[in-house]
């Protein structure tokens, strides 16, 4: 006998999600009951089928468009690309290193915000617009350059050398994992916003908005990792 498996709820409704597209043969291009409608009818929170839907549109089964909801996917041939390779291949050490960037990087926001000058918000502002400008010309080495700027510039400003030095450290192993992840267009839309808000708590010197602005960014960064992983492994 196999044993009973315990199932997150977020993939149980992932699985009615794609169950309803097979059993009402629902073309590409059809646009998917709200989040609304799926919570009432799964008795389940907003946040568990937003999560859901981005599983879905990470495996190419869901096609999430801003301001209009969630449609079929149109049925896509390709195989995986390198980046989402390299990545499964590195889990491991990109898991560690998201543990060590979730300890030191809030609390660099956090004490960055409390002590910044103009100069330095003038210069994490000019690293933002740069950020923004190379994803319009998708630039995936100079996002990820870019990416690894406006992070070192934060704790460059926190004054905690050890914590610089240790992050330092680290940044010579994520130049692979961030020219990767920003090959995927989807890691870069998910990188734009935390950044801004990031921003705007350090720009207003709210520490306390600041560390949890960049834990947040952090969780996301690891969660799109798990959503690559998971379109490779359905393959």
């Amino acid at each position: 006998m196999e044993p009973i498996k315990r199932v997150p709820l977020v993939h149980q409704v992932e699985e009615r999600i794609k169950d309803l597209i097979k059993d009402e043969q629902l073309q590409p291009g059809t646009k998917l009951p709200t989040e609304k409608e799926l919570c009432t009818n799964l008795n389940v929170s907003r946040g568990t089928v937003r999560e859901a839907f981005r599983f879905l549109q990470a495996k190419g089964i869901v096609e999430l468009k801003t301001g209009k909801g969630a449609f079929v996917a149109e049925k896509k041939s390709e195989k995986p690309s390198p980046a989402i390779n390299w990545l499964v291949a590195n889990e491991n050490d990109l898991r560690s290193a998201f543990e060590m960037r979730y300890a030191i990087e809030p609390v660099a926001a956090k004490m960055t915000a409390e002590k910044i000058d103009d100069e330095g918000i003038a210069c994490l502002n000019a690293i933002h617009h740069e950020f923004c400008d190379a994803a319009k010309r998708n630039d995936a080495h100079n996002l990820a350059v870019i990416d690894e700027k406006f992070h070192s510039e934060i704790l460059k400003r926190c004054g905690n050398n050890l914590m610089i030095d240790v992050m330092e450290r680290l940044n010579l192993g994520l130049k692979d994992f961030r020219n990767n992840t920003f090959s995927i267009k989807q890691n870069v839309k998910d990188t734009i916003g935390p950044h801004e808000k990031i921003l705007k708590a350090i720009v207003a010197k709210d520490s306390a908005k600041a560390e949890r602005e960049m834990k947040k960014h952090i969780v996301l960064m690891e969660t799109n990792l798990t959503l690559n992983i998971v379109t490779l492994e359905e393959e």
